[in-house]
């Protein structure tokens, strides 16, 4: 069975589950703006003059988590979330570049690497409410992750505002990238509840790839630092 398949069928099964557990439940729809980068570690004392080579020229890019969830909430304010996100982490590269060809032109060029993952999250919390509309809520947890692409960029911005832009070959399953990244998250939110059905949630949040991205003498370990916004459903009790 293909990761993809069995994640959908993790999903559904928790759907059916909810839909079957109403009480103090709620889906949600989840956006993230993430500013993604890497941290580098490595055994081999011989390269870690390449790792601070590395650090001073590569820079995070934003990236992005999307997805939905399902959250159950107990009486005394313990909540279980799950559900189904797509991410994307990444890095760039940029140096200054000379183009003898072009009257000595000048230009800055930068060579961007991103990585899109299919996860399920599964996370445990507390809310505690402020008032009738407004409540913090805390969470921390791990998302199973599944590698689905690798891509790259290549762009030039030279001096007279010209932009030269190439997208380089797609790898969708490269042997050397491991296939399952555990993910820890955490997040510290804050809960509107704009109708008797709906409410708001804006929460800042953390993810750390607990594992390398590759097999490789240097442990690449991706990692983001965003904004999650939430509009969530809050479903209606059918059990007393």
């Amino acid at each position: 069975m293909k990761t993809q398949n069995y994640i959908f069928l993790v999903f559904l099964i928790v759907t059916n589950f909810a839909l079957n557990a109403q009480d103090r439940s709620a889906f949600g729809l989840n956006f993230s703006s993430n500013y993604t980068f890497r941290s580098l570690t490595t055994n081999d004392t011989d390269i870690e003059s390449l790792i601070d080579f590395r650090n001073e020229l590569e820079q995070g890019i934003f990236g992005f988590n999307v997805g939905g969830t399902y959250s159950y909430q107990f009486n005394i304010g313990l909540t279980i979330l799950t559900g189904i996100e797509y991410t994307r982490f990444g890095n760039n590269i940029p140096h200054y570049v000379w183009d003898a060809t072009e009257s000595d032109a000048e230009g800055i060029e930068s060579f961007q690497s991103s990585y899109g993952y299919l996860g399920v999250p599964l996370s445990i919390g507390y809310i505690y409410d402020l008032s009738e509309k407004l409540s913090i809520s805390v969470a921390i947890g791990t998302t199973l992750s599944a590698f689905l692409d690798y891509r790259r960029s290549y762009t030039v911005n030279w001096q007279d505002g010209t932009v030269d832009s190439y997208k380089l070959v797609d790898y969708d399953n490269p042997n050397d990238f491991y296939r399952f990244h555990p993910i820890f998250k955490s997040s510290l939110g804050l809960d509107y509840k704009f109708s008797n059905s709906f409410y708001l949630r804006l929460e800042p949040t953390l993810q750390y790839s607990l594992m390398p991205i590759v097999d490789a003498p240097i442990h690449e370990r991706l990692y983001s630092i965003g904004l999650n916004t939430g509009v969530h459903y809050i479903l209606r009790s059918s059990k007393k």
